[in-house]
């Protein structure tokens, strides 16, 4: 995490620099209230998730390994969390009144003839 820079005039922070991810696509996502998105995950795609507004809880598992950790990201903590090829994730918006937004950076541009995105139900070969 780099650091906030602060004065009377308001704050500036940087997120991320080249070296920290590869850049594919910069998606924004809004979770409503008590909702959940994801639950998939990706065989060749890394994504970096940043909490622009709100607080939520990120939960991921590696579907190999079996192994999971689970993260709360909120907006006065600026950080971007890697999920990395083959780690399940699911973002749960944990208020009850206000949206959750996140900024996320994808490694490659969607495509909608290989998506690369599986449910746990799928094969993983």
């Amino acid at each position: 995490m780099y650091p906030i820079h602060e004065n009377e005039t308001g704050s500036f922070q940087e997120l991320a620099r080249s070296n920290d991810v590869q850049f594919g696509q910069l998606s924004y996502l809004k979770i409503a209230p008590q909702c959940s998105r994801g639950n998939h995950y990706h065989k060749r795609k890394e994504e970096w998730f940043c909490c622009l507004h709100g607080k939520c809880e990120m939960e991921l598992t590696d579907i190999r390994s079996n192994s999971s950790r689970s993260i709360t990201m909120n907006s006065s903590k600026r950080e971007f969390v890697k999920v990395n090829p083959f780690e399940n994730h699911i973002i749960t918006n944990l208020d009850s009144k206000t949206n959750c937004e996140l900024l996320i950076i994808i490694s490659e541009e969607y495509d909608e003839s290989d998506p690369d995105t599986f449910r746990i139900e799928e094969p993983v070969n």
